[in-house]
């Protein structure tokens, strides 16, 4: 069997496609983990989608649930802080 050895165009694709793969990989999972949502953490870890999933759960799931946050604490019926921290 032959084999041909890939083209350095072909080697700087795949080089680059690596590096976007695993930056969109990484923050995703430290979104996930902060966040402490195991199942989309188990489901990031395990795809492997070029960064798709990876950048729609930091731009929909991940950031739908910080609105949510910021909506809950901006209603009335949230807790506010009581105490200020003096330097």
């Amino acid at each position: 069997m032959d084999y041909k050895r890939p083209e350095p165009a072909q080697l700087a694709l795949i080089s680059l496609l690596a590096a976007w793969t695993l930056a969109w990989k990484g923050a995703s999972l430290w979104h996930a983990a902060k966040d402490d949502s195991k199942p989309w953490f188990v489901a990031l870890l395990l795809s492997n989608t070029a960064g798709l999933l990876d950048a729609l759960y930091i731009f929909r799931v991940s950031r739908t649930r910080e609105l949510a946050v910021e909506d809950a604490r901006s209603d009335d019926s949230y807790p506010q802080q009581t105490h200020t921290v003096e330097d």
